[in-house]
């Protein structure tokens, strides 16, 4: 086997494994994948996705050594380790799907999408390691049992992000339905109450013009109700006009 090479990597330096996979594994642990050398597999995977990581993945590294011996870390439970890490995103994507059926506004929506989109990406890709590993190890039947929850997981997950934005499509949609129906119903009152001025109008406009006399004096005039009955009529064809119009 090849020398271990100087340099920093997320391999605990008590693992002997092959130089190439500390060459191509740094300090960060960079895409999911898994990493065939003289018999070794290494996977490399990530941990659930969280608000508070703003796109900094955390590694989980598993070593299949040539004799078929599993370890993995930061924790040390190996191919159960595997099984574990598979089921906390299925624990994740449950406790969205909770909070996805809580949610009573868009922004709360928006919210669930922001958290959900990364774990279906890290689950969707998680899956095609975890499928690779299994044609690898094609007699390794808990590694298949493990791919069966990667594929539940990542469907699942799925599944989650297409009814968040379902969801907000709808609000959305009902929101602006609402909005419109209230604009309708706003312009219809507006044209009443156009249509009630017209008609009044110009009544208002021969009074304030024979307002300048005393009440006495014009209740005394006879031409008085002639004035207010031809402005009745003069308002009525106004307001005939605009109904006409619309």
């Amino acid at each position: 086997m090849e020398s271990v090479t100087p340099n920093k990597s997320m391999i605990p330096k008590t693992w002997d494994v092959p130089a190439i996979f500390r060459n191509r594994l740094g300090e960060d642990v960079g895409r999911q994948r898994l990493m065939k050398e003289e018999g070794h597999l290494l996977v490399v995977l990530h941990e659930v996705p969280k608000a508070e990581d703003k796109g900094n993945r955390q590694g989980v590294i598993f070593w299949v050594d040539g004799m078929g011996e599993w370890k993995s870390t930061p924790s040390s439970g190996g191919r159960s380790e595997l099984r574990e890490l598979v089921e906390r995103y299925r624990a994740r994507i449950k406790a969205l799907d909770d909070e996805l059926e809580k949610t009573e506004s868009p922004s709360e929506i928006h919210d669930v999408i922001d958290q959900a989109t990364p774990v279906l990406r890290a689950a969707r890709n998680m899956l095609v390691v975890v499928q690779e590993l299994r044609q690898t190890l094609k007699d390794d039947l808990k590694v298949l049992a493990i791919r069966d929850l990667a594929v539940a997981a990542e469907r699942a997950a799925d599944l989650l992000v297409q009814d968040a934005k379902s969801s907000l499509d709808f609000l959305i949609a009902r929101s602006a339905a609402q909005q419109a129906e209230a604009a309708a119903k706003a312009t219809k009152e507006a044209q009443k109450l156009n249509r009630l001025a017209a008609f009044f109008f110009p009544l208002m406009t021969l009074a304030a013009v024979f307002g300048m006399n005393r009440p006495s004096e014009m209740v005394g005039y006879g031409g008085v109700w002639v004035v207010c009955l031809f402005g009745l009529i003069l308002g009525g064809i106004v307001w005939s006009a605009l109904r006409n119009g619309k």
